[in-house]
């Protein structure tokens, strides 16, 4: 499960990174890390501290606070249970009504827009 987390948290930082344009050599650069160093981050393969969190949070331009609600994804709160994530940890999913299914399914796309860009920007460097 912690390497769950792990993994999860990473994927999270990679589609943030990606937003900003930023590579992992520039990401890496930025937080005075090795680029794999940070790829390990972006991979799961590295513990976060709270400080290396925060400095990641500075270097996208936004607050830790915003970058833990970012990377805990969308996560829908209906009567104190909670319904799950958009994509990533496996959870039971909960989903009460039509608007939380709506939102669920928003956040997915999003979700999928981003890695269908992260697809073409790879498929670019390859030609």
């Amino acid at each position: 499960m912690e390497t769950d987390l792990k993994k999860f948290v990473g994927q999270r930082l990679q589609l943030l990174r990606l937003e900003k344009n930023l590579t992992q050599e520039q990401m890496g650069e930025k937080l005075s890390l090795s680029t794999s160093a940070y790829c390990k981050i972006e991979y799961g393969e590295t513990d976060l501290t709270l400080t290396r969190l925060n400095k990641i949070a500075e270097v996208l331009n936004m607050s830790a606070l915003d970058l833990f609600r970012k990377i805990d994804g969308n996560s829908y709160i209906n009567n104190s249970s909670t319904i799950g994530t958009s994509i990533g940890v496996a959870r039971d999913l909960k989903i009460e009504s039509p608007v939380d299914l709506r939102e669920l399914i928003k956040a997915n796309s999003k979700m999928i827009d981003m890695l269908c860009r992260r697809i073409e920007m790879l498929e670019n460097k390859l030609q």
